[in-house]
């Protein structure tokens, strides 16, 4: 599986939480999965984070789940390409 960069920035991880409107977390470990899935938020595969990001409404961003790296903040534009 390719990896993929948002705004040039690596993202490293297999999942992301998805809040089903408009955060959207990349889980860095099986732990960040496991704590977001207990906040209620759903887990997908890192392969949906472009198609989820430009589903999602305008308030819209990008961080870790640890917030320690913001790809998108609210209200920029996100790019998103194969590493």
């Amino acid at each position: 599986m390719a990896g993929v960069s948002v705004n040039g920035v690596p993202v490293t991880g297999q999942t992301f939480a998805y809040d089903g409107c408009h955060k959207i977390y990349v889980c860095e470990s099986r732990n960040d999965e496991q704590e977001a899935s207990s906040y209620g938020y759903s887990i997908l595969p890192i392969e949906r984070l472009e198609e989820t990001y430009q589903n999602s409404c305008g308030l819209e961003f990008i961080e870790n789940w640890s917030l320690t790296k913001s790809f998108v903040r609210q209200g920029d534009d996100a790019r998103f390409a194969p590493v």
